[in-house]
């Protein structure tokens, strides 16, 4: 599992050098350490056949001279604003309406768990991203729903209908999927889990 996980950053790094952006290099692109670390929470979330059908899409955009990367974005920014990217929406992939209605149901089990968690740390989901398209303010911040679509959709449906289902599984067991993505972060970052890190910020609340 960890040398699928290695071989998925990789490739998806190589993809995320590439993007090109208006306002010229982003400098998260040449922040490997958080990029791997960001990646590989999300992926040690999943379960086997779910990254090796994300590893062979990953493959197959290679082969074709796609950047998943580069239309993620760009599928972010036209969920966002539709009238004001028509012409960027026209340049990318479209994106079939199984998919879309895999990635809405995908979406319908992320946004409660993501405010049970938001209940549960207030302190780590201070600075989380707003939930909802809809509560994007001024774009300042992209929220949880546009950010997670804008990826959903450059998934293939078997990928999109794997991580539905591990989702499924994960919630009959009584697993917040957000939860567990952020704890494997903050273990990273040489916390314990959540409580611990949680207390920290409290703490720090306090002394300020």
């Amino acid at each position: 599992m960890e040398k699928l996980i290695d071989e998925i950053i990789g490739l998806e790094w190589c993809f995320f050098d590439r993007v090109r952006n208006e306002g010229g290099r982003a400098p998260c692109q040449d922040d490997w350490k958080t990029f791997r670390i960001m990646r590989g929470s999300q992926f040690m979330a999943w379960n086997r056949p779910l990254l090796e059908s994300w590893h062979g899409d990953l493959l197959q955009a290679r082969e074709r001279g796609d950047n998943p990367m580069t239309e993620k974005y760009g599928y972010m920014m036209c969920i966002a604003d539709p009238e004001a990217n028509l012409e960027l929406a026209a340049s990318l992939p479209p994106v079939s309406e199984e998919k879309k209605a895999l990635s809405r149901k995908i979406i319908g089990r992320l946004v409660p768990q993501n405010a049970a968690f938001r209940r549960r740390y207030p302190l780590l989901a201070a600075h989380a991203r707003p939930l909802r398209t809809a509560d994007e303010s001024g774009g300042d911040m992209t929220s949880m729903e546009t950010y997670q679509l804008g990826e959903l959709w450059t998934y293939s449906r078997r990928t999109l209908t794997l991580l539905d289902e591990h989702l499924r599984d994960l919630e009959a067991a009584g697993v917040n999927y957000p939860e567990l993505v952020i704890r494997n972060s903050l273990l990273q970052r040489g916390f314990s889990g959540l409580e611990e890190a949680e207390a920290f910020l409290a703490k720090r609340q306090r002394d300020a």
